[in-house]
């Protein structure tokens, strides 16, 4: 399974994430789950082959977390042993019936737990968490692959070079370039074009800047020169903030250089935008017969 894949996402997160993922989650939830209910079963069905009839009186009553509780004590051969159920609306003095396991009276509980049967409570519980966070989950991971913009705050920048062969991606920091570098295949599909622009920008807003020469930075892309690079590509520069994203191509390169085509410069409001078109944008813009005049 590729790691750039929703479903490999869902799983095991993104490569380099330091957030637990969800399947992490659910390999540490589910053992203890497990270990729970088969030591809850257990008790259950051990005292219900052996069970001794007794009534008590409740002896306390208290609360965790907002839910009510009871305790009582059973005498078994003059020996006292504890025990505690969920209050139903009883108080301290009330009778209540219990039910021991007979060679074990610690092995005890109220007759009405007794007669409900072990209790799947926690069971429905931890389904109805798991859902929930998989649903946000899924709908997170799966943000990155439908028409909403994904959430960018603060500046981030990205200049994209379009070869014969390949996308060239380069962090911008402010006004300056420099790593990471990445490539992209020119029949990437996009959500790789995507997820390696969000990655870019996510760079250029958090990772130190690293000084860099122009001919060291050249080198870095795999090009023989930048003059080479200008005459056979064609580049957009991508900015946004946390509202608005621009693209802002080149012309032509000439014997002088390139220079911004601010005609052509597009603009998109994030809040209402839609992330296809955006990509679909960068990627025409980048097409060698819409850059060529």
């Amino acid at each position: 399974m590729k790691s750039d894949s929703k479903i490999y996402r869902f799983f095991f997160g993104k490569r380099g994430e330091t957030r637990l993922p969800f399947g992490v989650m659910l390999l540490i939830l589910v053992p203890f789950l497990i270990v729970g209910l088969y030591l809850q079963n257990r008790k259950y069905n051990t005292l219900s082959a052996n069970p001794v009839f007794t009534s008590t009186v409740v002896s306390d009553v208290y609360s965790i977390r907002n839910s009510p509780y009871l305790k009582y004590k059973i005498f078994v051969d003059g020996k006292a042993y504890d025990g505690g159920a969920p209050r139903r609306g009883l108080s301290v003095g009330d009778s209540i019936g219990v039910v021991y396991q007979k060679d074990n009276p610690e092995n005890n509980m109220t007759v009405f737990e007794y007669y409900d049967g072990p209790e799947f409570g926690s069971v429905i519980i931890f389904v109805i968490v798991a859902i929930v966070l998989a649903v946000y989950r899924w709908l997170r991971i799966n943000r990155k692959y439908n028409d909403r913009c994904p959430e960018l705050d603060s500046l981030g920048k990205c200049m994209i070079y379009r070869t014969d062969k390949e996308y060239i991606f380069v962090t911008v920091y402010y006004v300056s370039a420099s790593y990471p570098i990445k490539f992209l295949t020119l029949d990437c599909y996009n959500g790789m074009f995507e997820n390696t622009l969000t990655d870019i920008f996510h760079a250029s807003q958090y990772d130190k800047y690293t000084e860099i020469k122009a001919s060291e930075l050249i080198k870095a892309m795999k090009q023989r020169s930048w003059r080479q690079l200008y005459m056979h590509s064609t580049s957009v520069l991508v900015t946004h903030d946390s509202r608005k994203l621009k693209i802002l191509p080149t012309r032509k390169a000439t014997d002088k250089g390139q220079d911004w085509d601010y005609e052509r410069e597009l603009s998109f409001e994030l809040d209402s935008a839609s992330w296809k078109d955006i990509i679909n944008s960068i990627r025409k813009l980048l097409e060698p017969n819409e850059t060529d005049r």
